[in-house]
């Protein structure tokens, strides 16, 4: 049953935390240790420094579990970044197109510079556009949201905290912002969890503390809202409003949740039609209607964890929406062609022959049409199926600020400088203040020579 309640008491909300600057180490006996990443080489050892220690600490590199980097990204220049690369080794890659040639896409990224990656080892690539303007995006830091707090029985509360373009919680925790939602409305955000998924998403809200669904009536007068719970095992949504008894719109069993610890959120509105939309990973799970007609009266987002595991939130993207459906980028291993999308939904079936300095050259039959990259929604590749595999020994699954994952093998980190080396684009320098999250936990033997 979803979860009834945000929060049981009401007291005076926290001031927000600062941005978390430290690193924190974590290794594979369990311990964590603060501090900030000097060095990493392996084999070999990982420096750690710490401001109440004289000399630098040494760990041997192989005890390292995971690494979480503070935000460093305010001491970069960081540009827009307009097209998502998806590898067929699992690696998710944004930057910007340069050139497409016989035998390699090259792409221009900000945490490595030039990307040279070969033609049978891209599966997707999905483009950004500056005219879809964004009338949110973030979190970019504490700054303009309310924290509140929240405490659901026996559980410690706590507070969403700020780490490179995220909020954590590790305990039951509130937080709100007044946004600007739109009547018909897309929201995206990426989520993930340890332990137990428990996050009430408050949509349309004019409220900015927790309510307590169970004694909501006593609560400071608020408008109406609708509450997006989403839990391991199901999703539903509720109609709250004062003096009106909760409204159950439906719950619906989601076994992705319970099969997988990260997931992409797409939600959409429609105040004309008084739906609500919920999307995992780019599949429509349920669609709700209120009969009653549409609630929400505010234009602002709460995010309430429940306190049942650590939670991730990411990547939040708010826009108007035009009202269609449209399919999410795909892997075509069975297909002999390319699959072209444009932004009108046009799709075209060919070979991708090239690129010139703005346009794709896309061959239809026996003829070469060229279309600009401001028409094209995505491009799948045809005939390429995936090539997963586990973490080897010395590698890393590392996760960019901002969203994007890739795999690697690090040599060495010093100061911001990693010096490692790829099994698709070979040896690559790049910047460690465009990573959150170096993960060696999922490792395989090594491979023999």
């Amino acid at each position: 049953m979803p979860n009834a309640q945000e929060s049981a008491t009401k007291p005076p909300a926290r001031p927000p935390n600062n941005p978390v600057a430290k690193d924190m180490l974590l290794l594979k006996n369990s311990d964590q240790i603060s501090g900030t990443l000097q060095s990493f080489q392996y084999p070999g050892v990982t420096v750690w420094q710490r401001s109440d220690i004289d000399q630098p600490i040494e760990f041997k590199s192989e005890a390292v579990d995971e690494i979480l980097l503070g935000d460093r990204t305010k001491r970069l220049n960081i540009q827009p970044e307009r097209v998502t690369i998806r590898l067929n080794n699992g690696d998710t890659i944004t930057g910007n197109w340069k050139s497409l040639g016989p035998e390699h896409l090259t792409l221009n990224t900000t945490f490595a510079g030039e990307l040279q990656i070969p033609r049978n080892r891209w599966q997707w690539a999905s483009f950004r556009h500056s005219d879809a303007s964004y009338l949110f995006e973030g979190p970019t830091g504490e700054e303009g949201w309310t924290v509140g707090e929240v405490n659901i029985g026996k559980l410690d509360g706590g507070q969403w905290a700020y780490r490179n373009g995220a909020f954590y919680a590790l305990k039951a925790a509130s937080i709100a912002k007044l946004i600007g939602m739109p009547d018909r409305m897309r929201m995206e955000f990426d989520i993930e969890w340890k332990g137990s998924l428990n996050l009430a998403v408050a949509l349309y809200t004019d409220y900015l503390q927790p309510v307590s669904l169970a004694d909501k009536d006593s609560e400071p007068d608020f408008g109406g809202f609708y509450s997006l719970q989403l839990t391991s095992y199901a999703v539903n949504v509720l109609m709250v409003k004062k003096k009106e008894p909760l409204q159950y719109l439906g719950m619906t069993q989601t076994p992705v949740f319970r099969q997988a610890t990260k997931a992409h959120i797409d939600v959409r509105t429609n105040k004309a039609n008084n739906s609500i939309s919920l999307l995992v990973n780019g599949k429509l799970v349920k669609r709700w209607i209120d009969q009653g007609g549409f609630a929400g009266e505010g234009s602002g987002i709460r995010l309430v964890h429940q306190g049942q595991g650590a939670l991730r939130f990411s990547n939040l993207k708010i826009r108007e929406w035009d009202g269609r459906f449209e399919s999410p980028p795909a892997n075509r291993p069975q297909a002999t062609l390319d699959l072209l999308t444009r932004r009108n939904g046009d799709k075209l079936v060919g070979s991708v022959v090239g690129s010139l300095e703005d346009r794709i050259q896309f061959k239809i039959g026996e003829t070469i049409t060229e279309i600009s990259f401001d028409q094209i929604e995505k491009i799948e590749i045809g005939g390429l199926p995936s090539a997963n595999r586990p973490v080897f020994d010395g590698e890393v699954d590392a996760t960019l600020v901002g969203g994007g994952n890739l795999r690697f093998r690090v040599d060495t980190i010093d100061g911001n400088q990693i010096k490692a080396s790829s099994e698709i684009y070979g040896p690559v320098n790049m910047q460690l203040p465009m990573f959150e999250r170096l993960d060696f936990q999922r490792v395989a033997p090594a491979k023999t020579p």
